[in-house]
This record gives C-alpha cells, sequence and structure tokens, in this order.
C-alpha cells in the first residue's frame, strides 16, 4: 500500500546514542579521537596539560611518479604459466620471484602535530569528560580546576577546509598556554605575531612540499612570539584555525615540477575562515556534514550513560547493550564522511589517519582486500558521494595499469596488483628476501576487484551516462586484459595461469607453496568482470557497436571453469584439492563469489560447501577477517554465527587477534580501518540485501541481540531508500520509496520467504506491513 510510515522515529535520544565519550584524557595515540573532512585528519589527544592534534593530509606521500615495470617481464610470465601448466609449481614461484616482481610502493606520511602546553595547575583537575558526538562531528572537552571550567571544541570543516578549535574558560582571563609545531619530516617553524607556521618536505630531493598555517585569534588577553612558539596569556578564549596544503596535483604529476600553489592555496583557505566567526564557521561545519550524515538513523535501543571504554570492557555480554552496535554502524558511517569526500584521495589501510614515519604495510592500499573493503559500507550506508575517491582510483590504475598490462603480461586493458599508492602503483611488488613473497606480491586481480566495486556502486545509483563514459570504459579495459590472459587448460577450460589465492599457501614438494594453475579467486573475479561486461553492452544504447566484444566475453565466459568443492565438503580455495598450509588462515579469499560477489545464493550445494569452508577456518582472525566473516554469514542468512563475530569486533585487541582500541578503531592488529567499514557493512547485510535484479530482501540475517528497532535511510540496488521498525525480531513495517528523479520500477519484496511484488513509482513511498 502508499502512504506515510508510522515507523516510531525516537529522537529524543539518538544524539547521545551517537557519542563516544571519556572520563579521561588519551594516553596514546589509539585512544585518541579521529575528525576528517577527506583531505585533512587529525587526532585530537584531548590532554589537559598536554595537548596533541595529529595532523594528516590525505596527499602527503613519498616519492614521485615513476615506471616500475619490469623489462621482459612478459616473456617471463609466460615462462612462468608454462611451469604452472606442467604442474611444476615451486619452479614457477621461483621465477616469478626472480624476474616478474618490481619495487614497493611509497609510504602515507604524517604532516605534524599542534601541541598545546597548559599550566602545570591543570594536572590537578576534575570533572573530566571529553567525546566525540559523530551526529556532529564536533569534539568537546570540559574538565575543572581550582574552580574554573575549561572547554574545548575542536572541528575539521569539510566545506571551509580548516581546522577550528575554539578553548575558553568560565571565568575571565583564565586560558593561558604555549603553542608549538612539530614536524617528523625535514621541516622549519615560524612563530610571528599571532601565527605558527610549518613548512616542510617529504624525503628526498624532489619530495612533496608542505606548509601548515595556525591562526591564534583571542579575546581579551595576549599573544607573544617567542623563538617557535606563541605564548598565550590571560585570554577569555582563544579560536584556533588551522589550514594546511600539500603541492601535490595529481597521480601523473611530478610535485617538484608541476605541482600546485599549495602556499597560496593555504593561505586563502585560512583567510577566508577568517572572515566567519567561531559559531559561523561551525554552524556551516555542522551543516555541511548533516547533509550526509543525516541521510540515516539506526536505532536498537538506548545507551547507558557510561564511558565508551567501560561498555567495551563488557563486550562478551555485549548484546545487553544493542546500542553498541547502532554505534559501531554510525561511526563506520562517520569515519567515511571524515576520511573520504569528492575530490579527495581514496582511503587507505589506515584511513586518512598515521602518526608512523613508516606506518606499517607503508600505509599503502592493498588492493586484495583492504582497498575495497573501506568502501562495502559506502552504498548501503547511503554515501555514494563518499565512495567517488576509489572510482578515481580505478581511474588511475587504469592508465599506469595499461603499461604494466603491456610490459608485465603482453596483454591489453589493464591490471593492478596486490598494493598500491597515490601514484598508482601497478606493478606486482619486490619480493623482498627470502622464498614465498609470491603469495601477497604476485595477485594480479586488483583491476578486477575495482572495476566490481565501481559496477555495483552504479547498480546503487544508475546514471545512463556513467554507465557509457564511465563504468563501462573501466569494466571493458578490465576485461580485456582477462580476455588476453586467458590460456586453455588440459580441459579445454579457460584459465588465469599462474595464480596464487591471497595471501595463502598450500603444502607441495615438503613446503609452503603460493602459485598453483589458477585459484578460485581468480576464476570468481574473472567471471565477474565478464559477467559485468557483458550487461554493460547490453544496457548502452550503441550495444550494437560493441557486439564483437560481447560475443568474445561471452564465449570465454561459457569456458571458465566451475568451482570444485572437496573431500571435506568445502570449497576448494585452488583448482585442485591441495592440503592447505595454514588451515586457519585469516583470507577467505575463495568465498568471493559468495561476498562481496553474488554469484552463489544462500541455500544451494555451493553455499553449503562456503558454509563448510567457514567451519574449517575457524571463529579467529584479524580485525577485517571478522568482518567479512560477518558480511559472510550474513550472505548465509545465519544471523546469530554472524553476529557472533561482530560481538568480537568490540572486543579489546589483545595479541593478534581482531577486536578494537579504546576509540573504537579497528585493529587487525594494528589498527586498520578496513574491519570499522567491514562491520558496517556486516550490519547492513543484516538488515537489508538486494540484487540487480530488483529483489529487496528485508531483515534477511537479523540476530535475536539486535531483534528490536528500527532504521531509516537505507539503500538498496536500483536508487531505492528503504525505512522499517521490527520487534522481536519481527518486521512490523517497511517503507521502500524510489528516487524522485527515477523512472517507476516493479521490485520484488523478499520477506521470510514471501516474494511480494511492488511497483515503486518516483518520490513516492510504498509501506508493507506483513
Amino acid at each position: 500500500m502508499r502512504g506515510a510510515a508510522c515507523i516510531p522515529w525516537k529522537n529524543r535520544r539518538v544524539l547521545m546514542n551517537n557519542v563516544l565519550w571519556y572520563d579521561r584524557e588519551a594516553e596514546g595515540w589509539d585512544e585518541a579521537l579521529p575528525l576528517g573532512n577527506g583531505r585533512m585528519g587529525a587526532m585530537v589527544f584531548s590532554g589537559t596539560v598536554n595537548e596533541r592534534l595529529a595532523l594528516n593530509d590525505d596527499t602527503l606521500w613519498s616519492g614521485v611518479p615513476q615506471a616500475h615495470d619490469v623489462p621482459g617481464a612478459a616473456r617471463d610470465f609466460s615462462r612462468a604459466r608454462e611451469l604452472a601448466l606442467a604442474g611444476k609449481y615451486k619452479e614457477a614461484q621461483a621465477h616469478i620471484e626472480a624476474h616478474c616482481l618490481a619495487k614497493n610502493t611509497q609510504r602515507y606520511l604524517p604532516l605534524g602535530d599542534l601541541l598545546l602546553e597548559m599550566p602545570e595547575a591543570h594536572a590537578a583537575h576534575r570533572d573530566y569528560r571529553r567525546s566525540l558526538d559523530i551526529g556532529n562531528a564536533l569534539l568537546p572537552t570540559r574538565y575543572g580546576v581550582h574552580g574554573v571550567t575549561y572547554h574545548r571544541e575542536v572541528f575539521v570543516s569539510g566545506c571551509d577546509h580548516v581546522l577550528v578549535m575554539r578553548i575558553s574558560a568560565d571565568a575571565t582571563e583564565a586560558v593561558s598556554f604555549t603553542a608549538r609545531l612539530d614536524c617528523q619530516l625535514e621541516s622549519v617553524v615560524c612563530a610571528r605575531d599571532r601565527r605558527l607556521t610549518l613548512k616542510g618536505q617529504a624525503p628526498g630531493a624532489q619530495g612533496m612540499k608542505f606548509i601548515a598555517v595556525a591562526d591564534f585569534e583571542t579575546e581579551r588577553g595576549t599573544v607573544e612570539a617567542i623563538g617557535d612558539a606563541l605564548h598565550i596569556k590571560n585570554a577569555d578564549a582563544v579560536c584556533i584555525r588551522m589550514a594546511w596544503r600539500t603541492n601535490f596535483k595529481d597521480a601523473f604529476t611530478p610535485p617538484m615540477q608541476g605541482g600546485v600553489r599549495h602556499e597560496e592555496m593555504c593561505l586563502a583557505d585560512l583567510a577566508r575562515s577568517l572572515c566567519v566567526t567561531y559559531d559561523g564557521l561551525k554552524a556551516r561545519h555542522v551543516a555541511d556534514y548533516h547533509k550526509l550524515f543525516k541521510r540515516v538513523d539506526i536505532h536498537f535501543g538506548e545507551a547507558p550513560d557510561l564511558p565508551l571504554p567501560r561498555r567495551l570492557a563488557r563486550w562478551e555480554a555485549s548484546q545487553e547493550d544493542p546500542a553498541l552496535f547502532a554505534l559501531l554502524f554510525q561511526y563506520g558511517r562517520y569515519l567515511m564522511i571524515a576520511g573520504s569526500r569528492p575530490l579527495s584521495r581514496a582511503m587507505n589501510l589506515q584511513g586518512i589517519w598515521s602518526h608512523h614515519l613508516w606506518p606499517p604495510w607503508s600505509g599503502n592500499y592493498t588492493l586484495n582486500i583492504n582497498t575495497q573493503m573501506n568502501y562495502w559500507l559506502a552504498d548501503v550506508g547511503n554515501l555514494a558521494e563518499c565512495g567517488l575517491p576509489l572510482e578515481e582510483l580505478a581511474c588511475v590504475l587504469q592508465q599506469t595499469g595499461a603499461h604494466t598490462a603491456r610490459a608485465h603480461y603482453g596483454a591489453g586493458g589493464f591490471v593492478a596488483h596486490h598494493n598500491s599508492d597515490v601514484w598508482g602503483m601497478s606493478t606486482p611488488v619486490e619480493a623482498g628476501e627470502g622464498f614465498g613473497a609470491s603469495r601477497w606480491a604476485f595477485w594480479p586481480l586488483a583491476g578486477g576487484w575495482l572495476c566490481a566495486s565501481v559496477f555495483n556502486r552504479y547498480l546503487y545509483n544508475p546514471e545512463e551516462n556513467k554507465l557509457a563514459t564511465f563504468v563501462w570504459p573501466l569494466v571493458r579495459d578490465a576485461a580485456r586484459f582477462f580476455l588476453d590472459v586467458l590460456v586453455e587448460d588440459t580441459d579445454g577450460t579457460l584459465i588465469f595461469a599462474p595464480s596464487t589465492s591471497p595471501e595463502n599457501d598450500f603444502i607441495y614438494d615438503g613446503g609452503p607453496i603460493a602459485v598453483c594453475k589458477t585459484a578460485t579467486m581468480t576464476t570468481a573475479i574473472v567471471r565477474e568482470t565478464l559477467t559485468n561486461a557483458i550487461q554493460c553492452c547490453d544496457w548502452l544504447e550503441d550495444a550494437t557497436s560493441h557486439a564483437d566484444f560481447r560475443a568474445e566475453a561471452a564465449a570465454a565466459l561459457a569456458r571458465l571453469p566451475e568451482y570444485k568443492t572437496g573431500s571435506r565438503g568445502e570449497l576448494l580455495e585452488w583448482s585442485e584439492e591441495l592440503p592447505e598450509y595454514e588451515p586457519a588462515h585469516r583470507h577467505t579469499s575463495h568465498l568471493y563469489p559468495l561476498y562481496p560477489g553474488r554469484e552463489i545464493e544462500a541455500g544451494t550445494p555451493l553455499a553449503d560447501a562456503c558454509r563448510r569452508t567457514l567451519d574449517l577456518r575457524g571463529d579467529e582472525g584479524t580485525g577485517w577477517a571478522l568482518a567479512w566473516r560477518i558480511c559472510l554469514f550474513a550472505r548465509l542468512r545465519d544471523p546469530e554465527r554472524a553476529f557472533s563475530f561482530l560481538k568480537k569486533q568490540l572486543r579489546p585487541s589483545e595479541g593478534w587477534l581482531g577486536g578494537c582500541y579504546p576509540n573504537l578503531f579497528g585493529a587487525h592488529p594494528p589498527f586498520q580501518i578496513d574491519s570499522n567499514f567491514g562491520a558496517a557493512a556486516g550490519i547492513g547485510e543484516m538488515l537489508l540485501q538486494s540484487t540487480p535484479d530488483g529483489t529487496v530482501r528485508l531483515l534477511p540475517a537479523l540476530p535475536a541481540a539486535l531483534g528490536t528497532g528500527w532504521v531509516r535511510g537505507l539503500r538498496a540496488m536500483g536508487g531505492v531508500t528503504l525505512d522499517m521498525a521490527f520487534e522481536k525480531g519481527i518486521l512490523r513495517e517497511a517503507v521502500l520509496t524510489l528516487d524522485n528523479f527515477r523512472t517507476a520500477r516493479n521490485i520484488t519484496l523478499e520477506y521470510k520467504g514471501s516474494r511480494i511484488p511492488l511497483a515503486l513509482a518516483p518520490g513516492e513511498g510504498v509501506v508493507y506491513a506483513p
């Protein structure tokens, strides 16, 4: 039926449910709280005596654009393929590692720190409280010292490109502190008038340059520059506005030869912000943020009024605090808005927040799961714009990867491997010392997975012009590469040989080996890429002009090998049954066609084989591996197993096991942001699943612990927005609304085995109440 929904939106405490709060200051980086606007990132420690804001810019990387293609690699790839097809896996791996691998990626760098030193008397504080209000992207801190209450509030504005911090007290002339800028890179700091200026350069003579400028505006009081510090004395309040920029232009332009005028841009950002009051900047920031964040509300119950660490300490009984899972979902959406906006770079392993000169795994784009997982939440979480940087990364790799496809494989189209960076590196990374680097270095499937992500985004928000001008060229080039490298196996099937299954080994010839004839994940990504290419051809207005390509893709698709099950009933990871070197391996790469792919459907024999695989892998893993299992079990429509892994996202990180840190950042460990997004996407999968054929599946994997609540604003494929309320696991009401600018369409609503056809008109909500 059509009409308005009567879903009980309980607004009275939603804001409280969207707050992370603490009764003590951060003692380490994993307790600090994140702010950002896509490009600019800050971790705020909220110290009473020593305040630290650790700063990042998403473009600040080491290195410059350069080609890493290995001369003669295509010839050596052909030789490795011959060896693999002959079953000589150890020899094939040795040949790849000796002749086909290139260099490592560049690394993501920290910009610097803003340091504020308060009077020592502030050590004797009381009534301390700091919080991150993810409903408004604000970070307030409050504490008392000798009868005076001090307030700080920080935000990073997406519309004004500045970090803003206001420090005040409820007594006159009570605000005094010393301010400095610090940097781990080659840099100089200047203090003059009421400003601190940091100028620096990334490593190397051609390294990227950057600048940061902080302006201190006082209400009463004085500002004095001494050496490289500013001394603020006896102010009623201080407003700090801070801007920073690098001279990064794009992935193809060396910064020192054609970079942007970063100093001018930084000073212009700061000058514009000085024309607006603090309250004005805050209001503009909150309004800009609300355009994205307020699209979705989610409610599983009221949050207890406890500091977050105390709530997390009870993680084993976390089903008694269901509001914590709503917070985890919205925190994922907050991090996506803070870490990825139109015109920013794609989020790396740490999002945009890192304080390491040499971050774990260089803080790069790890393309065999982690970078893609960063964006699983974007579409169901109603943040389509925040996914645009991933599309931009795919475009960069389309260009750099075209050279690598020719040089390393003698193929057309484009290829990308396990790792990349801001310069779009597309080659396999170097072997390093010892035998075995192929398990992660040689994996030429990243282009296909990225293009699947782009195609999937199009399914959620179909735009005809975007299909022809953007989606199709990317998918076509990824498919072209696969068509050119597929080779006939002895049984007449077409395979991509040699292959690896990230980042796993099997036992062969007495030791661990990664290279085989082909792998299940390889076949799945090739099949998905060819299927998507064929679908694009069918949808394009000038489909006849692509008829030859479509016919070639369809012929190859028909000859791809089928998936195989093993003697234990599991889905085989490689093209033959090989003993796993690490049976409890964190990767579940061969389950790709279940999730994030859509090829394997719940209730089928192959789905049963996927379940058996998960049982054999065990119930432990790193943070992102746990998040992937949430999504896999949700796709299998097993709510309680999915929830068991969701709970583990909230346990304190310890040893090698995944969990989270006190600031709710996901722990690999160490910190990797992918599990934040993967876990939030898993909650979305529990509530809603949709398919390209117009099926919208409601509450397919809702666990008992989250059985009562409501959600508003989730997205289904085809431009459909969903609101629904549920009680004790039973759907009470759902409202489905088609975007008001789309063409009317029919969908099939699926709930508890029933399939209900619905006709959706643009902008008009359809209410379903079982």
